[in-house]
């Protein structure tokens, strides 16, 4: 049998298959191995089978406040610069 172990996922991709497996009624452990198997040995977030027990419906992340990750500034942009 063909290896179908996928090399890239998005957090969303993740995301969404917890939450699939968790409406399931699969234990945490068994998301994990689940994941493993077609995701390999990088990391599940426990904290998302949480939340999504605790009510959470969506996949992406929240909006935050405050600075943005990055920005722009007239002493970044090359045509700015002394």
């Amino acid at each position: 049998m063909a290896d179908r172990r996928v090399l890239t996922w998005s957090p969303m991709e993740v995301r969404a298959v917890i939450r699939y497996e968790w409406a399931r009624g699969s234990s945490v452990s068994i998301i994990h191995e689940r994941l493993q198997t077609v995701h390999g040995e990088e990391g599940m977030s426990r904290r998302w089978c949480c939340m999504f027990s605790e009510g959470r419906q969506i996949v992406e992340d929240e909006g935050r406040g405050g600075r943005p990750s990055t920005s722009i500034m007239k002493t970044t942009l090359p045509e700015y610069r002394t």
